[in-house]
């Protein structure tokens, strides 16, 4: 039997795009997951909401459809996607990209563990390509 005595990472990351002509708003976010702030898991999804903001300042702006075309090969975004991006960028919307991490906070965790894409009249986030 053969044991690893060095650093051993089962740590995962997800990749995000959020695409809107505003910015993310905590009061949007819980509305647009159909989350009530005083419910059983409001304090969850507003934990959840700064982690994605955290993760939005530290991420990029996509502001041509040629850096939407080079995240295909980097973040494995969907055609579909990619696609969204350019016609968000042409419809003069922000298009934003981010990372979470399963080693952060509970709340940027469980972001992390499940693929999910949430949609409104505000916004639009899709973070599909999870990585274990």
């Amino acid at each position: 039997m053969k044991i690893k005595l060095d650093f051993v990472s089962n740590s995962s990351s997800t990749s995000f795009v959020y695409i809107s002509e505003v910015e993310l708003t905590e009061d949007t976010f819980l509305e647009a997951a159909g989350v009530e702030r005083d419910g059983p898991v409001g304090d969850l999804f507003v934990q959840m909401h700064g982690e994605i903001e955290y993760a939005l300042q530290r991420g990029a702006t996509v502001t041509s459809k040629e850096a939407a075309d080079q995240l295909a090969g980097t973040h494995e975004f969907t055609p579909d996607v990619i696609q969204r991006m350019k016609d968000a960028i042409d419809q003069g919307k922000k298009v934003s990209t981010g990372s979470l991490s399963s080693d952060g906070p509970l709340a940027e965790s469980l972001l992390c563990m499940a693929m999910f894409e949430v949609e409104s009249d505000a916004f639009y986030i899709n973070a599909y390509n999870n990585y274990w």
